[in-house]
Formats: C-alpha cells, sequence, structure tokens
C-alpha cells in the first residue's frame, strides 16, 4: 500500500504530466510546424520538433535517448523507492524529473521527436516537461546539499 507521502508525489507527476501531454496536443493540433505567436517578441510560442535532447544537443539520435529515457525513468523510481527517510523536498524533485521524463519519452514514441513550444529570449525552444525536469534538479540538488535527512550535522 502506498503510504500518504507518497501518494502526493505520485499525484504531483501525474499531474505535470497530463499539463504537459495536453499542452503539447494543444499546440499541436492549432499550430503548423514552424508557426510562431505572435510571429515577434521575446516570449512566444512557437512549434517545432525536437529529435534531439535538451537545447537541442543531439539531433537524430531519437533511439538511443528513448533507451536512456527508460534507464533514466527506472532510475528516478529505484531512488524514490528507497526516498523514505529523505526530505520531502528531495521527493518533490524526483517527482518532477520522473514527470518530464516521461513526458518527453510519450513525445520520442508517439512522434518520433518530442514537441517543444515555448521561446524566451534566446533560450533554446522548450516544453513544460524540460522546464519540470530542470526545476526538479534544481530542487533535488538543493535538498541533497542542505536538507538530506541521512547527513551527519
Amino acid at each position: 500500500m502506498l503510504k500518504y507521502h507518497n501518494k502526493i508525489f505520485y499525484s504531483i507527476a501525474i499531474f505535470i504530466l497530463i499539463i504537459d501531454q495536453i499542452s503539447k496536443w494543444l499546440v499541436s493540433s492549432n499550430m503548423s510546424l514552424g508557426q510562431s505567436w505572435p510571429e515577434d517578441g521575446f516570449f512566444r510560442l512557437l512549434y517545432v520538433l525536437n529529435t534531439g535532447s535538451a537545447f537541442g544537443l543531439f539531433q537524430g539520435f531519437t533511439d538511443v535517448l528513448t533507451i536512456f529515457s527508460f534507464i533514466g525513468i527506472a532510475l528516478i523510481l529505484y531512488l524514490f523507492f528507497k526516498a523514505e527517510e529523505q526530505a520531502d523536498f528531495y521527493k518533490l524533485g524526483l517527482a518532477l524529473i520522473l514527470s518530464g521524463a516521461i513526458g518527453n519519452l510519450i513525445d520520442r514514441l508517439v512522434n518520433g521527436a518530442v514537441v517543444d513550444f515555448i521561446s524566451v529570449g534566446w533560450w533554446p525552444v522548450f516544453n513544460l516537461a524540460d522546464s519540470a525536469i530542470s526545476i526538479g534538479m534544481v530542487i533535488l540538488a538543493v535538498s541533497i546539499l542542505f536538507f538530506n535527512k541521512n547527513s551527519s550535522s
């Protein structure tokens, strides 16, 4: 049986995953590939397909990235199951990373590429799953550095 706190973190992961998939569906079904709204500006919706990883690195390595996604998701789940003594902040970071990894994996399996659509200035186009992974990584790092219950004080 899932513990109460675990239910919260799975709920967060599922909620973020659903919002990610809905946002990608809305963009891909209402915009043409390469279309930008507005056409100019610092913040835009820009529909692109990314066959690489974060920041457009490793373009065309979808199969390898798909395999690494499965391995990464398995590792995240392992860490989550072993996180009983960790701070809730640590588990939150894992939940965000998990939701983002699954969201982008779904894209790779369904589309052969990840749907990206958030364009902010000079930064590479990204999506909500990428944001969840990035925020989750920061939370995880802060948790390990400052809130680790297993560290001696």
